[in-house]
């Protein structure tokens, strides 16, 4: 950019931005704000001289800088309410200001090459677990119209945020139950010493503070559909209890002898292997068969990140009016930053990223600038805790042991882990035997025992 725009009444405001200006640029000063400023234009506004309001006209199509005297923070908060690009705080420097001013250019070519948000990608529906053309997807919606008309129970397996929970909606409303009660229940969230009472209800007096009976939320989901999410973290006591549910379509409240009947269709989700659970012993076999008659897996964002536009749309036009400034579209640099990162949080994280950027965009085009924050907080998931890491090794090696008929299984399972881990521990130390104790948290004279015991 060879020429910036100052609006100020102060002589000497005019004099210290020309002496921190690159080479040749030339500067424009106004003692009132012109009629004509051109689109793109970078401009420098005294709020000290001028009002902060008037930033709100000229941010429309220039790039507003903000420039004042003042060490308090309300005019800073002022300026960018308005829709200042950038609030600076005089005597001005050098670097702050063509750091501004190269920012500004890049951001300007970037929005030379930008892409509409257009209604004709949006669904017909609020489903956004369903936007989108990729085949994956595809293959989602038709497994999905399919199953809905048939009344069996459906297991929805995916990742965090793949939009399990709406894709069982959408089963909910395509089939014959639509308009009728659609009630979730989250496994996760309900203490497990409520979990019971939520499900079945109960009766007057049936435990310390039920003055009151209780309807159930499987009692509230007669005739529609219930949706157990985040079902692998069903306490092993209450399984049995669904199981049974499930095979009568009957239960007790707690605290009545009355059984109740109701008529729901069943729909899970997990993000849990349920079938590794059912071999550790942390979930019943027969219940994992009942809920999983049919399943629907709903793919990660990696997976369909040709969806990844669609679903942009989707979520301005959702999010849109939650800001002042409309918002008419996105770079194509913006698009190509969506699409190199990994969403580990899947259409959650592009939904919070999304809305992130509307309430933080600065033009009416959601820009790199926006993104700057992606990827730098690591949403990865946890890695397996070292229970659930050992029993996955241990448990099938145990059942083929049985299935064999052998014995001394401890002993031999005890060699075994003692050798890899002490092969590893000392390879680690490069055979440095008292580090390796120092790390086993085992005294050295053990450590040589262990491995005198051919161990190593």
């Amino acid at each position: 950019m060879h020429r910036i725009d100052l609006i100020t009444k102060d002589h000497q405001m005019k004099q210290e931005l020309a002496s921190v200006l690159p080479k040749g640029v030339k500067l424009a000063v106004h003692k009132a704000v012109p009629p004509d400023i051109p689109k793109g234009r970078i401009v420098f506004i005294d709020i000290d001289t001028f009002s902060a309001g008037l930033i709100k006209e000229l941010s429309a199509g220039a790039f507003v800088v903000a420039v004042t005297k003042q060490k308090r923070t309300e005019p800073v908060m002022e300026a960018a309410t308005f829709g200042a690009y950038e609030v600076i705080q005089r005597p001005l420097k050098g670097e702050a200001v063509s750091g501004i001013m190269e920012e500004l250019q890049n951001l300007s070519i970037e929005l030379d090459d930008i892409i509409p948000v257009s209604k004709e990608n949006l669904p017909l529906t609020a489903t956004c677990a369903i936007v989108g053309s990729s085949p994956v997807i595809m293959d989602v919606c038709k497994r999905l119209a399919q199953l809905a008309q048939v009344e069996v129970p459906v297991l929805i397996t995916g990742e965090t945020g793949t939009g399990k929970e709406l894709v069982a909606e959408a089963i909910a409303q395509l089939s014959s139950r639509f308009g009728k009660p659609f009630v979730m229940i989250n496994c996760a969230a309900v203490p497990e010493a409520l979990l019971e009472s939520e499900l079945f209800g109960f009766e007057k007096g049936a435990f310390t503070g039920a003055f009151a009976p209780k309807e159930g939320m499987l009692k509230i989901a007669d005739e529609g559909c219930v949706f157990f999410d985040e079902i692998g973290e069903l306490p092993l006591a209450l399984q049995g209890k669904l199981l049974r549910f499930l095979q009568t379509q009957t239960f007790y409240p707690i605290g009545s002898t009355k059984e109740v009947q109701v008529n729901v269709r069943v729909i899970s989700a997990t993000n849990r292997d349920l079938s590794r659970m059912v071999l550790e012993g942390r979930f019943r076999e027969d219940l994992f068969h009942r809920l999983s008659v049919a399943t629907i897996h709903a793919p990660s964002l990696r997976e369909r990140k040709k969806d990844i536009l669609s679903l942009v749309n989707f979520f301005i036009y959702r999010y849109r009016d939650t800001v002042q400034r409309p918002i008419k579209g996105i770079t194509k640099a913006f698009l190509k930053k969506l699409h190199s990162h990994g969403w580990p949080g899947n259409i959650r994280e592009l939904q919070n990223v999304i809305r992130s950027a509307i309430a933080l965009s600065k033009t009416p085009y959601l820009t790199t600038y926006e993104l700057k924050e992606l990827g730098r907080h690591s949403t990865a998931k946890p890695e397996t805790s070292l229970p659930d890491s050992l029993s996955s090794a241990i448990v099938p090696y145990l059942k083929e042991a049985l299935e064999r008929g052998e014995y001394n299984i401890y002993e031999r399972l005890h060699k075994e882990v003692d050798k890899t881990l002490l092969d590893y521990i000392l390879s680690y130390t490069k055979e440095n035997q008292s580090e390796a104790a120092r790390i086993l948290g085992i005294n050295r004279l053990t450590l040589r025992k262990k491995l005198g015991m051919g161990l190593n």
